[in-house]
């Protein structure tokens, strides 16, 4: 008779983490600075996720309305500095907060509204990417296993 070895966890163990954290790198060197960002399951991170669905339910239903009037359906034209700050909405919705920094010896504390300026800098266009960078890699929200 052989023994089959049989996999063993939790359903929490399946969970994706409900935040996670991003160093801001500086000239390519960690700052100390963290950002933490809302995990799929977080309820910053479910509103986003219903607006983004809601949106896409009104643009399918605009392609359906114009097919059905036999009418040919375009999408609205974007300019660069729409798509940028579609970029920054997706930040700042789904940024949880941030570590105590100060810049130039003043205190930045967080808030969207502190957050947005930053990430609206066009000067400051390495931390939008890190932030884009992070949120787009999906395994920063998964559990890492505790080593024994």
């Amino acid at each position: 008779m052989t023994s089959e070895k049989v996999a063993e966890f939790g359903w929490s163990d399946l969970d994706a983490s409900e935040t996670s954290k991003m160093m801001v790198q500086v000239n390519g060197k960690a700052s100390g600075w963290e950002w933490e960002f809302a995990g799929p399951g977080h309820p910053k991170a479910v509103q986003q996720e219903k607006r983004l669905a809601r949106e896409n339910l009104e643009r399918r239903k605009a392609q359906e309305r114009a097919q059905v009037n036999g009418k040919k359906w375009k999408p609205d034209d974007e300019t660069v500095e729409e798509v940028v700050a579609k970029n920054i909405d997706l930040i700042v919705e789904k940024l949880v907060g941030w570590s105590p920094v100060k810049i130039d010896g003043e205190p930045y504390p967080f808030s969207d509204e502190n957050a947005r300026k930053l990430l609206s800098d066009p000067k400051k266009v390495t931390i939008l990417n890190q932030c884009l960078e992070f949120l787009g890699d999906e395994s920063v929200f998964t559990k890492r296993s505790v080593t024994n």
